[in-house]
């Protein structure tokens, strides 16, 4: 071919590209489509674990919020198979900043062990994908990331009632709990202190209760704009110590466990919560320290699966026999 040709050919090629592009945009402009936008974060919403624990499912919900598919892990005790007619309580798991619904998966071996003696009741397990850096909130309207960042509202109306929906779920506060650690801390203790209605217990490790707006404006400023439109005030009405003071009424009657290490920049900050609930006459049980613990593994060790063991108390079930613990 002429390199005339060629250029005929390359000209009538970009042509038709401009004509499509044309036609997509104004497509998009006419049906009120907008461009799509990426979590600011670097969020992956669907992360399939590698290899999958055994009794873990990966699964996927549409997030009608986000226009997202969203992944959890949900662990199935051996019980669920066995008995069909059986439903069961739920503990909701909130991740760490950075994290996704693979990355805090606990010792399997000690878990079947408790629920197969009879020390633990058999009950599912929700490993919940929040976004990389949500702090388990919603992006304000107008902000960059709203309806892109949607982390309370995809959690509360739509991960919850698509577990409901499609395991066999005791689908009230009775079975239902929520727990994390370090951001995911914070999140399940600002989820359960806004909707304690639908909570039967929250269990904290090592919460990361110190991100008020100042701290959060200086130490990861992209979140402010992209979220919150640089808004401190904003952010604040999204805080634990404001959800307590606003709720307090409605939080009371809700048990309250909070463990964290000696060595935890973070241990002033639970401290100050903790007397934020005493102030408010917010009852929870005392602030458990793991002595020469930071903010790392060994907190978590510590912990070990004693944050099942305090959920099953409150399930509808009770407390099973010979916990112990």
């Amino acid at each position: 071919m002429t390199g005339k040709g060629r250029s005929g050919r390359f000209a009538t090629i970009t042509i038709l590209i401009g004509i499509l592009l044309a036609f997509v945009f104004a497509a998009r402009k006419h049906l009120g489509l907008r461009a799509i936008v990426l979590p600011y974060d670097g969020t992956v919403w669907n992360n399939p674990p590698s290899p999958v624990p055994q009794r873990v499912t990966h699964g996927t919900y549409h997030s009608a919020v986000m226009n997202v598919d969203i992944g959890y892990n949900i662990y199935l005790p051996p019980q669920y198979g066995a008995n069909p007619t059986q439903s069961f309580p739920v503990i909701y798991y909130c991740h760490a900043n950075g994290g996704n619904e693979s990355g805090e998966f606990w010792n399997f071996a000690d878990l079947d062990s408790a629920i197969s003696s009879g020390q633990l009741p058999p009950m599912l397990i929700v490993w919940l994908n929040a976004g990389r850096n949500s702090k388990y909130m919603d992006a304000v309207l107008g902000s960059p990331m709203y309806g892109v960042v949607m982390a309370e509202t995809t959690i509360i109306h739509e991960l919850i009632p698509h577990i409901d929906a499609t395991y066999r779920t005791i689908a009230s506060k009775e079975g239902r709990a929520i727990q994390g650690g370090s951001m995911g801390g914070m999140g399940s203790l600002r989820l359960a202190f806004k909707y304690p209605q639908l909570f039967s217990s929250v269990f904290a490790i090592a919460p990361a209760v110190d991100d008020n707006a100042s701290n959060v404006m200086e130490n990861e400023p992209d979140l402010m704009p992209a979220m919150f439109n640089s808004d401190p005030n904003l952010w604040e009405q999204n805080t634990v110590f404001t959800l307590a003071n606003n709720n307090a009424a409605n939080i009371r009657g809700l048990p309250i466990h909070i463990v964290i290490g000696s060595l935890d920049g973070l241990l002033l900050y639970n401290q100050d919560l903790f007397a934020t609930l005493d102030r408010l006459g917010i009852p929870h049980d005392p602030l458990e320290i793991i002595v020469g613990a930071g903010h790392d593994q060994r907190v978590y060790n510590g912990v070990g699966i004693e944050n099942l063991y305090f959920a099953a108390k409150y399930f509808v079930s009770g407390p099973p026999n010979n916990r112990g613990r």
